[in-house]
């Protein structure tokens, strides 16, 4: 009775850790962790890899090399790990990986990545991405960012942290928008985006710091200053692009926040900054 009692307790426990709707199709080499849920006429290829506690809700498609972390929640009719849309693509091993913790909203696109552009696409933590954003092959997305509705993403674009792109934009290839960067809706980004900045338009341009943002993540006073006052040297103050950074870093060169700043700068040299 003992063991016919702890053979029920198990079956039971395993019932609990994995709800797969009877329509869905788990291809029998997918790994998949504990608590997971897979709704009706989902769809997981045999080569995904996913965490402890996904969702994927209704009629999601997962598929190709796709490695995903823990809670992560799919909305109906995106599809994840898809090839890339690149005359190039000839079938190689590329991959996509996921983080911990996104929403990814209903129509949502996510490639993988190309073996011309390192093979990866990647996605961090706490990302919420909107219904019909796509995010093609070779991109990288960092973390706590949101995508708003039909955002669309070009190959190998990066996105680094805390970045709220606005409804209808477009970021065209191999561009980089920094950290607590605020765009409006139906911007057209066609030039890489420094940090702390705020803008809009067909085409973008940088209309000034994101002070709001700024305040919500809990920048100081201080920083903020520092922020606005390298802002007004490199955009207003009329001085040459190198003479601006040499001014910016002997006045602010210690701040952190002016670091980031700096360095994306010169890290995207050559690349059109905004």
């Amino acid at each position: 009775m003992l063991a016919l009692h702890l053979e029920q307790n198990l079956s039971a426990s395993i019932l609990q850790v994995n709800k797969i709707h009877p329509t869905a199709i788990v291809e029998e080499e997918v790994q998949l962790g504990e608590g997971t849920e897979i709704g009706p006429y989902c769809r997981v290829g045999p080569r995904v890899i996913m965490g402890d506690r996904c969702v994927l809700k209704s009629h999601v498609v997962i598929e190709g090399r796709t490695v995903i972390g823990n809670e992560n929640v799919f909305s109906p009719f995106c599809y994840v790990g898809g090839e890339p849309q690149d005359l190039k693509y000839r079938q190689e091993d590329t991959t996509l990986e996921i983080g911990s913790r996104n929403i990814i909203r209903e129509g949502a696109t996510i490639h993988r990545g190309t073996a011309g552009g390192g093979g990866k696409t990647q996605i961090g933590d706490h990302n919420l991405i909107m219904g019909y954003v796509h995010i093609a092959h070779d991109c990288h997305l960092g973390s706590h960012n949101v995508l708003s509705n039909y955002t669309g993403l070009s190959g190998h674009v990066i996105i680094d942290d805390h970045v709220i792109l606005g409804g209808q934009n477009g970021v065209a290839q191999f561009l980089r928008i920094g950290s607590y960067v605020y765009t409006g809706g139906a911007s057209l980004i066609d030039r890489n985006v420094p940090p702390y900045s705020t803008g809009y338009g067909n085409r973008f341009e940088v209309k000034g710091v994101n002070i709001v943002g700024l305040k919500r993540h809990d920048f100081s006073r201080e920083s903020i200053s520092e922020i606005l006052e390298a802002h007004r040297l490199y955009y207003r103050a009329e001085l040459k692009h190198d003479e601006a950074l040499r001014v910016i870093s002997e006045t602010f060169g210690e701040s952190p926040e002016i670091r980031l700043f700096l360095d994306f700068i010169r890290g995207v040299e050559g690349g059109g900054e905004s």
